[in-house]
């Protein structure tokens, strides 16, 4: 069980979050990552990972960003690394998928960090402090938000699932699922199923789970009612959004970040880019398919226009519970309160908006 101490108690210092063991142990965290330590620890524990490719002793600089994953700016004589520490959550059998992808991609000549591998051939390595991977650094910045990068975004996106449809996948990524499969979003830290996570949660929280569970449950209506069941899978990247796509002036030379690569219908995709850049704007979400639908192939049917809202909501609802199952083995007061802000402000007004984001989306289909 975790809670804030000093919220509640009067305890301690407030904000610090505390892990309580069924056997009375207690951990202090102050990430989702793994736990706390200081600079010098952390330099300590990468360095068997750099001699994994020959760079120990490297400069390296911790960067910032990530909820999940850590990164680090690895120098070399040639060019700039970035050595990535994988998320306990993430499973090793789930890596080779990911890996395997972006290989592909780097093929086709986008601009992804393909992993490098060691001199035996691995792209994953294992220490006592966890499971590592090298990639190359991507030059460029995020950019500013605007209609017009909206619109450079959704057509990257269409571009990019038309190449995504040529990977021969090997099928569903393993330890994932579709949008709406939350027990493998909460599989990770121990539940048996989104209603053990409920249950659990319940406890913490009784006000804001009876809120998550009752709009889990009109949204898997929504999806039945309009055939979200009937969509094909295909391979998705899931994280065309935020930072993840780089610019130097008007090239994109940077797509960051398929840690969340797996199958689910193409417009799932669409849908999260479109929750985590556009949210409930109607005119940013406009923007966004005006540049997705122009370049679609095969063009967006109708069936999947009318899924494009209900998919908002089942994406947000992923984006509040995947977190919260993650606080519950490793908490992480940034993340609890971005899922509380969702259960209590970012889920309602989705399902509010609902017809508006409809008439948008079906507009774009044509």
């Amino acid at each position: 069980m975790w809670r804030t101490i000093g919220e509640s108690t009067g305890e301690g210092a407030p904000g610090v979050l505390y892990h309580r063991h069924a056997s009375g142990r207690t951990d202090v965290s102050d990430s989702a990552g793994h736990g706390t330590d200081n600079g010098a620890t952390r330099a300590a524990g990468i360095e068997p990972a750099l001699a994994a490719w020959g760079l120990a002793g490297a400069a390296t600089e911790r960067l910032d960003g990530g909820a999940a994953n850590e990164h680090w700016r690895v120098e070399t004589d040639d060019r700039p690394r970035v050595l990535r520490r994988y998320h306990p959550r993430r499973a090793t059998e789930s890596l080779p998928y990911e890996h395997d992808l972006l290989r592909f991609l780097a093929d086709r000549k986008w601009p992804v960090p393909a992993p490098i591998a060691t001199d035996d051939g691995n792209t994953v390595v294992e220490t006592d402090e966890g499971r590592w991977a090298l990639f190359p650094f991507m030059r460029g910045t995020p950019p500013e938000g605007s209609e017009l990068v909206l619109q450079r975004k959704g057509s990257l996106l269409a571009l990019l699932h038309e190449d995504l449809g040529a990977w021969e996948s090997p099928g569903q990524r393993p330890t994932f699922g579709r949008v709406t499969d939350l027990d493998a979003a909460v599989a990770p830290e121990g539940f048996r199923s989104f209603e053990d996570f409920l249950a659990w949660y319940a406890d913490e929280d009784p006000e804001r789970a009876k809120v998550l569970a009752e709009t889990r449950q009109r949204n898997a209506a929504d999806l039945d009612a309009h055939g979200y069941g009937d969509q094909p899978d295909s391979v998705i990247y899931y994280e065309c959004l935020g930072a993840n796509v780089l610019f130097v002036e008007d090239t994109v030379t940077g797509l960051l970040d398929f840690d969340m690569a797996h199958e689910d219908a193409r417009v799932a995709d669409i849908a999260r880019s479109l929750v985590i850049d556009c949210g409930s704007d109607n005119q940013k979400v406009r923007s966004w398919l005006a540049g997705y639908a122009a370049h679609a192939s095969p063009r967006l049917t109708e069936d999947e226009a009318e899924l494009i809202p209900p998919l908002m909501v089942a994406s947000e609802l992923w984006n509040t519970v995947a977190p919260l199952s993650m606080c519950a083995e490793r908490p992480s007061e940034e993340l609890l309160k971005s899922a509380q802000t969702s259960i209590d402000h970012r889920l309602p007004l989705l399902e509010v908006v609902q017809p508006h984001l409809a008439r948008v989306a079906s507009a774009a289909a044509g």
